[in-house]
Order: structure tokens, then sequence, then C-alpha cells
């Protein structure tokens, strides 16, 4: 999936950038908008970013999974080495530890990006704080960032390309 990043002044651009892409079969699923006024947005009946998309929660959780996994593992391996308590452990205790830590590592992981910003929106966010809005539209395929590129150059200069981002994943 290919993500494009759009800047724009005003809320009436970005319903027209709503309406020119939904126009072109572009759902409102693909697109989203970050404002400073969240409410205004919903007013517009234009779909506002969620705190999903606000916070660092998938990436950083996805992360603490990933290393909670790790550690887990390598804790059951040792506990299979070692034979603690005089007791014989087996293949069951690195599944056990692993499970344990990779959902430790996911629970501490969501609360550390809880408190953050997406790490894909930062360098958006002044601007946002400035008063614009950042109009983000997803392109499954080559067919649709074409639509997407298309409408925006042809009807929509007053939007700026802020950036663009190939294999876009929340996860990543």
């Amino acid at each position: 999936m290919k993500r494009f990043y759009y800047m724009t002044q005003s809320l009436p651009s970005v319903t027209g950038i709503n309406q020119d892409l939904a126009a072109e079969g572009i759902g409102p699923n693909r697109i989203s908008v970050m404002g400073r006024d969240v409410a205004e947005l919903e007013r517009a009946r234009v779909h506002a970013v969620s705190p999903w998309d606000q916070t660092d929660l998938m990436h950083s959780g996805f992360l603490g999974a990933a290393i909670g996994l790790v550690i887990g593992l390598l804790v059951g391996l040792a506990l299979m080495a070692m034979d603690p308590f005089g007791v014989s452990m087996n293949m069951w205790a690195v599944w056990i530890a692993g499970a344990f830590f990779l959902f430790h590592g996911a629970w501490f992981g969501g609360l550390i990006g809880l408190s953050r910003r997406n790490h894909h929106m930062m360098r958006y966010l002044a601007e946002v704080e400035r008063g614009n809005y950042l109009v983000m539209v997803d392109a499954d395929d080559e067919d649709q960032a074409r639509r997407v590129h298309r409408v925006m150059t042809g009807k929509h200069r007053e939007a700026t390309m802020a950036g663009e981002e190939d294999g876009y994943s929340p996860f990543f």
C-alpha cells in the first residue's frame, strides 16, 4: 500500500478533495484528515484520524511483542538448559515463556505507544498545529495512485504534496 500526504490550509479544500476523490472511486475509508480541531472535521463529515492513527500504539505494541517473544524464547531455552529447582524442563517451558513475554511485551509496548505520537506523522505535526490540514490518502495499487495524483494535480493545486510512503503499514 502507498500513502500520500498532502497539506492544505482550508476546510473547504479538504471537503473538495474528499468529494473529488470519491468521484474517482477512492472511498472515505482510504482518506484520513488530521487537523487541529477534530470536531470541526466531524461536523464537515470528513473522516478524521482515529486515536489508532494519532498514537504510536500499533507500532510500539508490535515492536514490544517481537522483543518480548525473543526474550521469552531465550528465557525458555535457558530454563531447559539449566534444569532449575532440580526439575527437568522440556519444550513446553520455551512455549510458555515465549507466550508470557510476548503478551507482556505487547502490553508494555502498547503503553509506550499510547504516550507517543504516530512516527509516520511526526514531520507534519508542526504544520497541523499552525492550523493546516494533513490529508492522507491510501492507494492499494498503481491505478489508484495514478487517480489520486490526477485529482490532486488537476483539481487541487492549493494542496501541496507533503510526502509519500511506499509499502505503508501502521506496524512499521
